[in-house]
């Protein structure tokens, strides 16, 4: 074990794993003001926050220095795992998934059988910033993709069925959002969860439990595979979990992140 890493010994051996639009993050002016008291005990208490989100490594980026987050993370829906690099700035990154280029092909290719989305690559920062109600400059970002791509669909229930079966037959697959569907390759939120539980317990030399926080469907292999899993109401309907600990946060967003975080450190300590 390093010394950094004997420095940075939390004070549980634990791991939060988290999604970020409508958990950590407001699903409507994308604060997490509301969550500030419990990220501050865990930074107090040297537990990460693995962010695991749909959006891009760029937009991370920015919402890591805003929150003062320094842990690894997650992009892409499991796709893309990013590791600070110790010195010089940047990460490590791998794809666990497909290429963006790939899945574009695979996408244009679909759009010629007559299916009718639009993806993100079909559109102008203009028209994803009134999608997602980000400003411009960060949808910007949100279109600088490594290895899936949202999309609209405009299309039958029974065309999405064909859809989704073709998309597994070129080895790809469909999750559905808070906001979008994803195409992606064969990860998910669960793959990032992996990774956090293996990164940690090798730099602690100990078992570590996880706990994950969400609240669309694509967070469901995450919270299921969690040790300590947390839903956050959603906007349209609440996620039921196949896991025997699963709680669901009282608020939305946040503010619920915030008091079920904060109920388990108590309960744990």
């Amino acid at each position: 074990m390093t010394t950094q890493s004997r420095v940075n010994q939390p004070a549980i051996a634990l791991v939060v794993i988290t999604d970020l639009d409508g958990t950590l993050l407001d699903h409507f002016n994308y604060s997490a003001a509301a969550a500030q008291p419990a990220l501050k005990r865990l930074r107090k208490m040297h537990i990460p926050v693995v962010f695991n989100t749909s959006k891009t490594c760029d937009e991370v980026a920015g919402l890591r220095h805003e929150l003062d987050n320094t842990d690894p993370f997650v992009c892409e829906n499991g796709s893309v795992i990013h590791i600070p690099k110790s010195e010089g700035g940047g990460y490590n990154s791998e794809i666990l998934g497909t290429s963006y280029v790939q899945i574009l092909k695979v996408l244009h290719h679909m759009h010629q059988q007559g299916f009718h989305f639009r993806g993100f690559n079909d559109m102008p920062a203009s028209e994803v910033a009134a999608l997602t109600g980000l400003p411009q400059d960060k949808a910007w970002l949100s279109k600088k993709r490594a290895a899936s791509e949202p999309i609209i669909w405009h299309d039958s229930d029974d065309a999405l069925t064909d859809f989704r079966n073709q998309l597994e037959a070129a080895g790809l697959q469909l999750t559905k959002g808070g906001r979008f569907y994803h195409v992606m390759g064969q990860a998910d939120k669960a793959s990032g969860l992996a990774f956090a539980r293996d990164f940690y317990q090798h730099l602690w030399d100990q078992p570590v439990k996880v706990v994950a926080l969400g609240d669309g469907e694509n967070d469901r292999a995450m919270l299921e595979a969690a040790d300590y899993p947390i839903v956050i109401p959603g906007e349209k309907q609440t996620l039921s979990i196949d896991n025997p600990n699963a709680v669901t946060a009282p608020r939305k967003g946040p503010a619920g992140w915030n008091h079920c975080i904060i109920e388990l450190l108590e309960k744990l300590q």
